[in-house]
Formats: C-alpha cells, structure tokens, sequence
C-alpha cells in the first residue's frame, strides 16, 4: 500500500484519489475534523432531498422515472471489459449484484433529472466501487479505508491494462468520492454524483421514490439483493476508526450484529 502515501496534496477533495494518498496523522483515509462536519452536512442534504421527495409523493406531485433496463447498458469498450473482468475475477456474487444494481440505479436517477451520463465511465466506476471489500485485497477495513484502497486498487489494475489515465482518473476519483453521502454534479461530473446516489439508492433506499414501481421490480428480479449487509461487511468495530464508513455508521446506530436495522432499513424501500 505504499502508493497510498505518494503525491499528497492538501487541498484535495474529501474522498479524491489524492486526498486518499495524503501523508500524515490522517492519511489512510481518516478524517479531520472539519471533515467530518463536512460529511455530516452531506448526509443532511441527501436526507432533506429524500423528504422532500417524501411530501411531494405523499401529495401526489412527484412524478417517476423508468425505463427499460436493457437500454441503459454502455457499450462494450475495451474498457468496459476490463472493468467487468476483474469485478468477476475478485468479487462475490452479493457484491457483483450491488455493483450492477448501483449502476442501473444511478442511470435512473440520471434519466430522471436529465443528466448527461459518460457511461463507460460511469459503469467501469460502479462495477468497480466496492473493489476495496473483494478478495485478493491488501488491507482490511480495520486497517485503510475501503474506499480509499479500493480506489487505489482500482486504479493500479486499469492503468496496468493500458488504459486513459485520465478516464482512469474519474474513475478512480468516483470510487474515492461515493463515500461521502452527497456528491456533486456541478463539481465532480455526473459520474461521480450518481455514483453516490446510486450506491445510496442500493443501500439505503434513497431515491427510490423517483423511479416507477414496474422498473424497481425489474431491478430487484434481474440482479436480487442477496446478502447485501454481510457482503459490504457492515459490522460492530470492523471499519478504521476516523474513516467515513466509520463515521456513518456511529451516525446511523452502528450495528449489534451482523443482522442490523441497516438491512431493515434499506430493504424497506425495495
């Protein structure tokens, strides 16, 4: 993990992939104070979004997204390919079904505010977000930030291919960033930003109210749920004290047990 400490900068973004490679008291992806009222106030604003979605549904003003599921593939591009391969080659299936689930949720979201998508980008990102957590990786959990490693990792893997080091770059800084509860689009791109909303979406249920019934269902029957609490290892004490998936779970109530309210949360909204 030694290319963790290399090029730090100190003005990075929250989550980037230089702000992962930080050196110091709060390298491996810690959060300084500040960051953390900033990781607070990003959760507020995701919260807010999703009441207000709440009240405009509950009067019948909020209108809904779907689409057909098939439609909202990307292309198959070298790139692409590399992306789904190593996904396969590292992850279990529970993780390969939030990784395919996160991306289609964002794409929705997407349609649903008209945003423009780079999909090759946007899917190599989401295939890829949760790499940190699969096997074959180098630091635990308790050890670095899966996100930060997992961004890293990632990186490694594609720059090795061969790959555009700047569509490498976006990529990596999307897996970096989905951490942090609220991205933005105006800032990091709309790949970034649905990333968040799409791995928020899978979790917790977060957005899901702007997408039609009929294409929820067809999310949940082509890729189904599965174990999805114990395949993000959501458990007590197992995450770096300091790091943003620490830091959510103290928000939220960290878990007694592997069967966590976190699961009940989320598969409310399916």
């Amino acid at each position: 993990m030694d290319t963790l400490h290399k090029q730090p900068t100190e003005d990075a973004p929250m989550g980037s992939l230089a702000w992962g490679r930080r050196q110091g008291a709060y390298s491996l992806g810690r959060l300084t104070r500040s960051e953390k009222i900033r990781l607070i106030g990003n959760l507020g604003r995701i919260s807010l979004l999703e009441t207000m979605d709440a009240v405009l549904d509950r009067v019948g003003l909020l209108r809904r997204f779907g689409a057909d599921l098939g439609g909202l593939m990307p292309q198959e591009t070298p790139l692409v390919r590399d992306a789904c391969a190593f996904a396969e080659e590292v992850q279990g299936s529970e993780l390969m079904q939030h990784s395919f689930r996160t991306y289609v949720w964002g794409m929705l979201l997407g349609g649903y505010r008209g945003l423009e998508v780079d999909r090759e980008i946007f899917f190599s990102a989401a295939i890829l977000h949760d790499v940190g957590l699969a096997e074959g990786r180098q630091t635990e959990p308790r050890e670095c930030c899966f996100v930060v490693s997992g961004a890293e990792r990632c990186h490694q893997h594609l720059v090795g291919k061969g790959h555009d080091l700047a569509k490498v770059r976006k990529i990596a800084d999307a897996i970096g960033l989905h951490l942090n509860a609220y991205v933005s689009d105006r800032v990091f791109g709309a790949e970034a930003h649905l990333l968040s909303r799409g791995a928020m979406c899978d979790v917790f249920g977060m957005g899901r109210r702007r997408i039609t019934e009929q294409t929820r269902q067809a999310v949940f029957s082509r890729h189904p749920r599965g174990d999805l609490i114990n395949a993000l290892e959501i458990w007590p004490g197992h995450h770096l004290k300091g790091t943003r998936a620490d830091v959510l779970m103290r928000i939220g109530g960290e878990p007694k047990s592997k069967s966590s309210k976190l699961e009940v949360a989320a598969q409310a909204g399916e």
